[in-house]
């Protein structure tokens, strides 16, 4: 057992692979702190098998940022993770 204690993350969930990959790049390149994850299927099944978790204060920032390049997810959830 790891002992870490699991923590609320936001999820954002993109259609296709090209456009997770894409807007993980952005946020990367921006400087926001992000972790590329397995779609959870409590997203939806129409998505791509790629979804970025974020911290919840990062948030407001990251869609700032996705929205200025035109981009956006196409689904968004919350998960506990470690």
């Amino acid at each position: 057992m790891s002992g870490r204690t699991p923590r609320l993350f936001e999820v954002f969930g993109f259609t296709t692979t090209h456009e997770a990959l894409a807007a993980e790049q952005l946020l990367k390149d921006l400087g926001v702190p992000l972790t590329p994850i397995p779609a959870p299927r409590a997203l939806g099944g129409a998505l791509c098998g790629i979804a970025l978790r974020l911290d919840p204060p990062d948030v407001p920032r990251a869609e700032e940022l996705l929205e200025r390049a035109g981009m956006s997810p196409a689904a968004r959830g919350s998960i506990e993770d470690v």
